[in-house]
């Protein structure tokens, strides 16, 4: 390996990581296009020196993504334009599996490098349909051997797709085409998150009590989509990863009342306990989410949320 490659390659991943979340069209703010050329230019400039880092690297330590982002960052918006907001938009959405693809190659060389999640407003609304179908067959299976059965029926499905789809690039990207309105770039290179997501289902099937796992669910499928959006908009305090601590505080608000209605709609506890149940699940699904670096939060948050949910049901002697 050379290590100048390998230091000026991180480098480049943390410009262009920092690029693409001041460019999110939710956080765009009038006359930032300014300051997106200049980190146009830092970055070309950064690229340059990966260039010249290459030059004397074996072929097979040789990134195969640097012609495709200097082309990318090459085809930058020019100044000005009419409606800077959606140009840059639109050159996200270039960059995007541009930089998952020099995410994915330092990740082979064992850097944890995060994923960027630009908005999109259709995975938002597919998180919260997919809460509200796993809610429904939640309550439509009562028996837990059935619910066992169609989880893992279903995580069986996902597996093998994930096991399929890296034999055959042919089926990834038809895979990928399917699930591009509601997919993010990294998933071209990574375990779907949705697979993450039936993996989950299946261990809360096999292992949490039936509140635990309604309370998990609505607490992934609502306020983890509101953190997102909130921490794009408002997010100043970062924490780590990428999240903020505004975005944090819209999760637990969010997973709190959405615990509360998922806690009040299918049981008859006294409102106190409801309260304490959908606080923990809220506020350990949103620790969750802040240290899932390696792990998909698709699966560490509902995992987190009905452990969480389940202890101290179990601590305030709550039934579950």
């Amino acid at each position: 390996m050379n290590a100048t490659l390998h230091i000026e390659t991180r480098l480049l991943s943390e410009e262009v990581r920092a690029f693409l979340q001041r460019i999110d069209p939710i956080g765009w703010r009038d006359g930032r296009e300014t300051e997106a050329e200049t980190r146009v230019d830092r970055i070309r400039s950064r690229l340059h020196a990966v260039a010249r880092a290459a030059e004397g690297a074996s072929p097979v330590a040789a990134p195969g993504w640097l012609d495709s982002l200097i082309a990318v960052f090459d085809r930058a918006p020019a100044s000005p334009t009419e409606e800077p907001r959606k140009a840059w938009a639109r050159f996200l959405r270039e960059v995007q599996p541009a930089y998952e693809s020099l995410a994915a190659w330092l990740r082979g060389t064992g850097v944890a490098v995060p994923a960027v999640r630009p908005t999109n407003v259709k995975r938002s609304l597919f998180h919260v349909a997919s809460a509200l179908l796993s809610l429904t067959l939640l309550r439509l299976l009562p028996e837990k051997w059935m619910l066992v059965s169609a989880s893992g029926a279903i995580a069986l499905w996902a597996w093998s797709m994930e096991i399929f789809r890296r034999r055959s690039p042919r089926l990834n990207a038809g895979l990928m085409r399917f699930f591009g309105p509601v997919a993010h770039a990294h998933e071209h290179h990574q375990v779907n998150s949705s697979t993450w997501y039936v993996t989950a289902l299946l261990l809360l099937a096999v292992f949490a009590p039936r509140l635990s796992a309604e309370i998990a669910l609505v607490v992934l499928g609502f306020a983890d989509p509101v953190a997102g959006i909130v921490g794009r908009r408002f997010g100043r305090t970062q924490i780590r990863a990428g999240r903020s601590l505004e975005g944090s505080l819209a999760f637990v608000a969010t997973g709190t009342l959405a615990g509360l209605g998922a806690a009040a709609m299918f049981h008859s506890l006294a409102l106190g306990p409801m309260v304490f149940l959908a606080v923990v699940g809220a506020v350990t699904g949103a620790v969750a989410e802040v240290i899932s670096t390696r792990l998909d939060d698709n699966f560490t948050i509902p995992v987190t949320a009905a452990l969480g949910v389940t202890i101290a049901g179990w601590i305030a002697s709550i039934p579950l």
